[in-house]
């Protein structure tokens, strides 16, 4: 289903506090990331988010994609528990004020920035989505690996994060803009906003001549329902998010 079908992109909320180091000289126009001709069921959009991170000292732009309507549905395979594209997430962020020159190759700094980002923005989604009491915490540290991607070997975070579906009746216009399942399809098995652990991995580098951090993301969920059944969708997903992240590439905008 292409991206069209959906409505604009929306600012989902205000970022938490977080005291981070000072921002970087930003470049004059940042560039755009894309990910090539993803699979038909990928939506993709963007979003600035700038108000987002604003607490992060942070500006910049999410390049994401998620799980477009499969028919005959017409809501978005993210928001249905039956897909294994439930809940998960592609992207990446351009960050302005991220790390710089210096703190580049600084592994606690990497961690540090990946786990503020994504647990940011995953709460201030979930808030747009109707969510009362947002969460978003990544367990432990982050492990550290490495992936290509844009023809250079970056480092590889993967870790998991508690947080929630936003599952729900569907009641906010982001809500409205993807589409939920009837609840009778679901309210049996699941309660709205129910738990998920989500399956997190993030390469991150800083480009020192275009002046910002680049972060390429995906994440896959898993969660239990009424009756204790675990759904993973991880063994079945996490592979093929990977490579898609393979296919990012960093493009200047005119």
């Amino acid at each position: 289903m292409p991206a069209q079908r959906f409505a604009a992109p929306v600012l989902w909320a205000l970022a938490l506090p977080f005291l981070s180091p000072s921002i970087a000289a930003q470049a004059p126009t940042p560039p755009a990331v894309t990910f090539g001709q993803l699979p038909a069921e990928w939506a993709v959009q963007q979003n600035v988010m700038d108000p987002i991170w604003k607490s992060l000292g942070m500006q910049g732009v999410n390049y994401y994609a998620f799980g477009a309507p499969v028919a005959p549905n017409d809501f978005s395979a993210r928001s249905d528990p039956t897909s294994h594209l439930y809940q998960a997430w592609l992207g990446a962020y351009v960050v302005v004020g991220a790390l710089d020159s210096v703190s580049a190759n600084d592994e606690a700094r990497q961690r540090e920035m990946i786990t503020h980002l994504t647990e940011n923005d995953q709460r201030a989604w979930l808030s747009a989505m109707g969510d009362p009491a947002p969460l978003a915490e990544v367990i432990g540290q982050l492990r550290r690996s490495q992936i290509t991607i844009d023809g250079s070997v970056r480092p590889l975070y993967v870790g998991e994060m508690r947080s929630h579906s936003d599952l729900s009746a569907g009641s906010t216009p982001l809500a409205h803009s993807l589409g939920m399942p009837p609840t009778t399809a679901w309210q049996t098995d699941l309660v709205p906003y129910h738990d998920v652990l989500l399956h997190v991995q993030a390469a991150v580098w800083y480009d020192a001549t275009r002046h910002v951090t680049v972060v390429v993301y995906s994440a896959s969920s898993a969660f239990d329902t009424k009756a204790h059944v675990t759904h993973d969708n991880g063994p079945v997903l996490n592979d093929s998010l990977r490579t898609l992240m393979t296919q990012a590439h960093v493009v200047d905008r005119p």
